[in-house]
């Protein structure tokens, strides 16, 4: 069975719509193993494969996605401009008063029905939300750890640094360095496959 019939099986099977919105970092790097893999392991190339699907397709984990059946949680609408407010100011300092502001409520009200909803507290979540920007410049972009760190709304590279060890268990530069390398065994590989 190729990966392409293990994919299709695999997206009929799971039957829902994919969801874009999950962290592109690790699902690149599953498809970019696969592809590496492709040649010589083509078991751990589908189940490489399968994962990704998985990941896209699995519900979002409550902390990515808030409950709207939550008693004593966010509105629905008040879901809609915090998270709508985090994305357009990840670069800038968002802050609790800001937020429970946006929302109408006092700001440990606002604290408790953030967590009660996202399943975190609501700088965990920020802090979450600008790893993952920084993890798509650091694959997107050749931009220096501080240009990112200050894009990503930390104050300098330091701080990245710490915020990114503590999410994702990696510097920054260690992680962009490992994808980096991913990437070019990817164009190694394609060129190979053009040549031969």
């Amino acid at each position: 069975m190729t990966p392409n019939v293990e994919t299709a099986r695999s997206a009929e099977q799971i039957g829902a719509p994919v969801d874009y919105s999950k962290d592109p970092g690790e699902v690149a790097v599953l498809l970019n193993d696969a592809k590496a893999a492709l040649r010589s392991d083509r078991e751990f190339a589908r189940t490489c494969v399968a994962r990704a699907l998985d990941l896209l397709h699995e519900d979002p984990a409550p902390a990515s996605r808030p409950s709207a059946c939550l008693h004593g949680g966010l509105a629905g609408w008040q879901v809609r401009h915090t998270v709508a407010y985090i994305e357009a100011h990840l670069e800038s300092s968002i802050r609790i008063k800001d937020l429970a502001a946006l929302t109408r409520l006092s700001a440990s009200h606002f604290s408790r029905a953030f967590k009660q909803s996202f399943g975190q507290a609501p700088m965990t979540y920020v802090a979450g939300q600008r790893v993952q920007l920084a993890q798509r410049l650091l694959l997107t972009t050749e931009d220096s750890m501080c240009q990112i760190a200050l894009a990503c709304g930390m104050c300098d590279q330091a701080h990245l640094t710490r915020v990114f060890r503590r999410l994702v268990g990696d510097t920054p530069m260690a992680w962009r360095r490992r994808h980096a390398d991913l990437a070019r065994d990817d164009q190694e590989a394609d060129r190979r496959m053009a040549d031969g």
